[in-house]
Formats: C-alpha cells, sequence, structure tokens
C-alpha cells in the first residue's frame, strides 16, 4: 500500500508516494497533472521495486513556488527540485521514469545528478521539444474532451480517458500552461553527450506530439541510447494501458538492470 508523506524541499512542501521495496523507481508525471496518472500502473510492478511517486511544486498536493501566479518556471527549476528530492531521500541508483514534461526532467535530472542516477526512462518526451504554437497554448482548457481523446492512442479505453482530463481537471490551469510553456523551450540537445547513463526513448506510434524524429535527434546526442516505438499508445501510456505499459518497463529493467 502506498504511503503519502511530505518533505519540505527549498521550502516547499512536496508531497510524495512511496510504494514497496527494493530497487528505487522515481515516477514523474505529465504537464499540468500529478502523481495519480502512475497510480495504477503502479499495481502491476513486481514488489522488488520501490516506487516513489512526487507531485511537482504547484501539483496535486505540493504546493507551489512563491510567487507562482506571476512567475513561470522551466524545466530546469523542476529538474533541480526534483534533485534535491533525491538528494534528501538520499537515494542512489535510482531509476527515473518519466513522461512528457517529466521526460525532459528525467534527461535534465542526469545532466545534474548522473551518478546517483542507474538509468533514465524517457516516454513521450526529447532533448527538445518546441512543438506547439505559443497563443495556442495560452488558450489551453485542461478539461478538453477532444485533445486527450486525440493524444491518447487507438488502444486507449473510453474510461482512462475520463482518468486523464479528471486529474487535470483538478489541477491548476495557469500551472499546466505554464508546463506546456516550459516544455516548448525545452533544448538540451547541446548537454545530452555530457550523460553517462544508460538512457531509453519511447514514444506511442500514435503520440501527435512528439515525432520519431525528436527520438532520433535525441538519441544520436547520447552516448548510451536505444529509442522504441509503442504499438497502440499516444502521449500517455502509463494511463492508456496501465498493465501493459508495466510489463513494457519492467522487461527493459530486467534487461537493463543487473
Amino acid at each position: 500500500m502506498a504511503v503519502g508523506k511530505y518533505s519540505d524541499i527549498n521550502g516547499i512542501n512536496i508531497y510524495y508516494e512511496v510504494n514497496g521495496k527494493g530497487i528505487p523507481l522515481l515516477l514523474l508525471h505529465t504537464a499540468g497533472t500529478d502523481g495519480r496518472v502512475w497510480k495504477k500502473m503502479v499495481e502491476y510492478l513486481p514488489a522488488d521495486y520501490m516506487t516513489i511517486v512526487p507531485d511537482l511544486p504547484g501539483h496535486g498536493k505540493s504546493w507551489p513556488w512563491e510567487g507562482w501566479r506571476k512567475k513561470r518556471v522551466s524545466v530546469n527549476y523542476y529538474a533541480e527540485t526534483i534533485s534535491k528530492f533525491i538528494e534528501s531521500l538520499d537515494l542512489n541508483h535510482v531509476i527515473i521514469l518519466g513522461c512528457s514534461i517529466g521526460a525532459d526532467i528525467a534527461l535534465m535530472l542526469t545532466t545534474m545528478i548522473g551518478d546517483r542516477i542507474s538509468m533514465a526512462i524517457c516516454a513521450e518526451g526529447a532533448g527538445k521539444t518546441n512543438t506547439f504554437i505559443e497563443q495556442d497554448i495560452l488558450k489551453t482548457d485542461p478539461g478538453n474532451v477532444e485533445r486527450a481523446f486525440d493524444f491518447c492512442g487507438k488502444n486507449a479505453s473510453k474510461s482512462s480517458i475520463e482518468d486523464l482530463i479528471w486529474i487535470r481537471s483538478s489541477n491548476n490551469k495557469e500551472i499546466y500552461i505554464g508546463d506546456l510553456l516550459a516544455w516548448n523551450n525545452f533544448d538540451i540537445l547541446d548537454k545530452l553527450s555530457s550523460i553517462n547513463n544508460n538512457v531509453i526513448l519511447m514514444r506511442g506510434e500514435d503520440d501527435p506530439v512528439v515525432s520519431e524524429f525528436m527520438l532520433i535527434e535525441t538519441s544520436k546526442k547520447l552516448r548510451h541510447s536505444e529509442y522504441m516505438t509503442l504499438p497502440g499508445f499516444g502521449h500517455y501510456p502509463m494511463i492508456e494501458n496501465p498493465e501493459e505499459f508495466a510489463h513494457i518497463i519492467v522487461s527493459i529493467l530486467k534487461k537493463k538492470i543487473q
């Protein structure tokens, strides 16, 4: 059973949940959502993994940064916060699995504290994610049903998409917009060659946001990487089919983690 806790990171109360014991697996959520997006997938992971699922600042049960109504933050800010969070828990050899902006954060973290990271799995993210028109971002509606359906893969169930809409709608709209702007401005292609960790890049074949080119572009900059396409998945694999995605992740970990 997951245990919820708070940790003071740079004066911000960060909420996180821990489940299981064993190899630490840190799960980073998507833009404008919170750790609940991982909840069903975690149930399908073996007991020998300890999942740690934080809510990013201003998301879910975590408090926002000072002046959040006027001050937008970057992927770098989130990565610095999670870096301090990892250090506060004294985690070593941690596996990081991030999706969407969580994948961008995972990549950024490997450039910051690679010595603490065993490997990074980046789903639906890349080294450069300038994918939206800024004016469209500013008009974003977290409860947009059509957008949710468009971003999910053909095999996603209606109930899973409803879960996504509910989680996103229950978070702050301005935080969501800020996340999308941070995503759009993210570009660390010139820093990726410094990463010595194994990095797995993946995208759902139905993802309209992250292209195969973006993964290839990122992979070429990394020393130790591979990329894969997930048939039937879109931009939110852990919600669309949590059981199948969990099996994919476990299969990767069994091959890569000795």
